[in-house]
């Protein structure tokens, strides 16, 4: 049997990343944290996928996630970065629109079949309000007031990270929760080293 690598230590607790998200789910206008996480991922970027496509089932719980949600008209993946996830997500829901604030990360994306690529920044999505079916994320940087905002009455949210507590960008999921705000419904897995949160919106379920 194929021995499991372990995973990566990212030192994730003191992780110049982790503090970036905390200091934005205690502000999120702290516009210097912002800047700090883009340009971070920028200067990753010219080496993000192949360091990603040497981690042991790093989209494993994008894959797992999807197993466990509604089908979807069409969903929206944020911070994408090159596309570690995007292939899983467009081999489940037939359009993709995958984002990610780092023009650099879009630039080096690998190609993927019915998916629309743009730079986007996840505090102002170019998206109508109450629209989106689902979104999904792998190690994005949470934005609980905006993800509210784009989701759909009854559609779902599917987040997840490669390496659960040792990824740097980890929000635990019982907080997740509570920041989205009330009625939101939460299931969650293990799948490889990481873990999928999928939230369901309050209101009415849709196909």
């Amino acid at each position: 049997m194929e021995e499991i690598p372990s995973p990566p230590d990212l030192k994730a607790d003191v992780h110049p990343s982790r503090r970036f998200q905390e200091r934005l789910l205690r502000d999120p206008e702290d516009h210097e944290a912002w800047l700090g996480l883009r340009l971070s991922y920028e200067r990753m970027a010219e080496e993000w996928r192949s360091w990603t496509d040497g981690q042991y089932g790093y989209d494993l719980p994008v894959r797992e996630g999807l197993r466990r949600a509604r089908p979807a008209r069409w969903a929206v993946e944020i911070c994408c970065g090159t596309g570690e996830a995007t292939a899983a997500v467009a081999e489940t829901v037939p359009t993709v629109v995958a984002c990610d604030l780092s023009p650099e990360m879009i630039r080096r994306r690998v190609e993927v079949p019915r998916v629309c690529w743009a730079v986007a920044d996840v505090r102002a999505l170019p998206l109508a309000t109450a629209r989106v079916p689902l979104v999904v994320s792998l190690n994005g940087v949470f934005n609980p007031a905006e993800i509210a905002r784009v989701v759909e009455p009854g559609g779902q949210l599917l987040w997840c990270t490669s390496f659960r507590s040792g990824t740097p960008l980890y929000v635990l999921p019982d907080r997740m929760r509570r920041l989205l705000g009330r009625g939101w419904a939460v299931e969650g897995g293990q799948a490889g080293h990481g873990e999928w949160t999928l939230f369901t919106a309050p209101g009415a379920q849709t196909a």
